[in-house]
């Protein structure tokens, strides 16, 4: 009887596994996205490769000790709750297009089924090979706010020590010069040298080394939290290299050739030094168990228990059940209740207005050559005679021209839209208005964190603040005061987002507004990205008021009311 229900048990989690491969491995599956990120420059994950080796490696060790708890082991109702709260972020993630919520939900399912089918002692041999899954999710883009300041950090201490060795380096915001005669340079910390991909590649390194080699738990986590300012060592180590090069060799060499192999002489460092921190923990340990027997006795990691067979009646598989009948009607339904209602309806104007107040409004023409790339204004096409039907040629090299750069329509999905003005005041005053308005497609909108650094600024200070706005829309806004790298030219990009009945000033806050329509109202909003650079910076009251002024009037000609 114990025979065929065991039997049973595994028919169902070979069910659960191919419907997982299904779910996880469909035309858009997170697997391959998962793969794609790893070579993505922009989260530069090459260690994400070697992760799932290191789980497996992990799981061969213990293999006899799974085998035990396979015989021995039943059922669990603890490790059901788990798989339903992994359950529900796999639907979230599915019909949210999320792919790293998926990503969580597939690591958690990979422990928490086993953990309901075999319990508890099964959960405590898988929680490391499936918690160091971890280090695949790709999550440095998503963490610009913490970034921010990892670049701030970095580069202040960089510019301490450097001139701790008499170099006289300044720093702007997280941009590092140097105005010594015969020693000029700039190198700004962007996001790629702010250290935090850096960070999870040594966290990774840190997590195996200590999982393997050391004994107590304390001891590995001591160990796993000494990663953290080893990797931020290194990084400063790299910043004020990089300057000492550009310093006596030429900004060229530094930022060019060195930058890019510095890399690794760095990460070299910082596995001596993981080395001899884990040699220190190993110290620790070895004095603590000497002065501290029972403490370090309480802290050792017990063997586990032999666990006797119990006598297993269809109640012991209830669980098993349940958590089978679960995945299946996740996996399936999320396949068949088909795509999200798409609202199509418009709320937002056709194209921006000529007119704001005192300021006029002027269209912006892109030249789709990638070789020449230049912009200009389309009162200034007219008066060069570069008109063509509908469209104008591009005065410097004679290519076509469009209302979007060509950058943004071979980036952004086909059915996004773009209105672009730029407004000009008697005063001098200039705002330049991007509307970025969705399609189906979640990728049309992104953080505007993301492009500055690539366009060459320097961003010196981010934070969302709330506006004093008289018609009280948009209540919130992200505020981004930035510097171009190679000048003092300062400016302030403000931008918030706007749906039909919603609005935020948050990316994060409006991704999860969408997974919740997505996956509970099965409905895509249209959501719009309302981007407003500045030419002078908004740091001063005058400046500012005269923004928002600027913007109650905007936004209240921008929305179909």
């Amino acid at each position: 009887m114990f025979a065929q229900k065991l039997k049973r048990v595994w028919i169902e989690l070979g069910l659960m596994v191919i419907l997982a491969v299904f779910a996880y491995f469909n035309y858009r599956g997170m697997i391959g996205y998962t793969l794609y990120m790893f070579d993505e420059p922009l989260e530069d994950m090459k260690h994400g490769w070697v992760i799932p080796f290191v789980s497996l490696t992990a799981l061969w060790r213990i293999r006899r000790e799974l085998w035990e708890a396979l015989k021995q082991g039943s059922p669990s109702w603890i490790g059901l709750l788990w798989t339903f709260f992994f359950l529900i972020m796999a639907w979230f993630g599915g019909r949210g297009e999320q792919s790293r919520i998926e990503q969580l939900s597939f690591i958690g399912l990979l422990w928490s089924v086993p953990y309901t089918f075999w319990g508890k002692r099964m959960a405590q041999y898988l929680l490391f090979p499936a918690g160091f899954l971890l280090f695949t999710v790709p999550i440095s883009s998503f963490l610009d706010f913490f970034t921010m300041h990892l670049r701030m950090f970095s580069s202040s201490m960089a510019t301490g020590i450097l001139n701790g060795f008499g170099m006289e380096i300044q720093r702007s915001g997280t941009a590092l010069f140097s105005r010594v005669l015969g020693g000029e340079f700039s190198v700004d910390v962007a996001d790629p040298c702010s250290g935090i991909r850096s960070l999870f590649a040594m966290m990774a390194l840190t997590a195996a080394y200590a999982h393997f080699t050391l004994k107590t738990h304390v001891s590995k986590w001591l160990l796993f939290a000494c990663s953290i300012p080893i990797a931020m060592i290194g990084n400063m180590f790299r910043i004020f290299s990089i300057c000492l090069v550009a310093r006596f060799f030429g900004q060229e060499i530094a930022t060019g050739f060195y930058h890019d192999y510095s890399g690794f002489v760095i990460f070299i460092i910082g596995v001596f030094l993981m080395f001899e921190t884990g040699r220190g923990v190993v110290t620790l340990e070895t004095w603590a168990s000497k002065c501290f027997p029972r403490l370090f006795a309480l802290l050792s990691p017990k063997e586990c228990e032999a666990i006797s067979p119990k006598d297993h009646t269809w109640r012991t598989f209830l669980p098993a059940g349940f958590g089978f009948s679960c995945v299946l009607f996740v996996f399936i339904s999320n396949q068949m209740v088909g795509a999200p209602f798409y609202d199509s309806s418009r709320f937002i104007v056709q194209s921006l207005p000529s007119q704001i107040g005192s300021f006029a409004g002027d269209q912006p023409w892109f030249c789709h050559n990638d070789q020449c790339n230049a912009t200009f204004e389309e009162q200034a096409l007219v008066e060069k005679g570069c008109r063509q039907e509908k469209d104008f040629k591009c005065p410097s090299c004679g290519g076509k021209m469009k209302t979007v750069s060509l950058g943004e329509l071979q980036d952004l999905p086909q059915d996004t839209e773009i209105l672009k003005r730029v407004y000009r005041s008697t005063d001098g005053r200039v705002y330049s208005i991007s509307v970025v308005i969705s399609g189906r497609r979640r990728g049309s909108i992104h953080r505007a964190e993301l492009c500055l650094p690539a366009q060459g600024f320097v961003m010196l200070s981010a934070k969302k603040e709330r506006l004093s706005i008289p018609s009280g829309r948009p209540r919130e806004a992200r505020i981004i005061l930035a510097q171009r790298s190679s000048s003092d030219y300062r400016f302030s990009l403000v931008y918030w987002f706007v749906s039909r009945n919603r609005e935020c000033a948050s990316h994060s806050q409006r991704i999860l507004l969408d997974i919740w329509d997505r996956s509970v109202h099965n409905r895509i909003n249209r959501w719009v990205m309302v981007a407003i650079n500045a030419s002078t910076p908004l740091d001063d009251k005058a400046s500012r008021m005269a923004f928002e002024a600027f913007v109650d009037e905007f936004y209240q000609k921008l929305l179909v009311h």
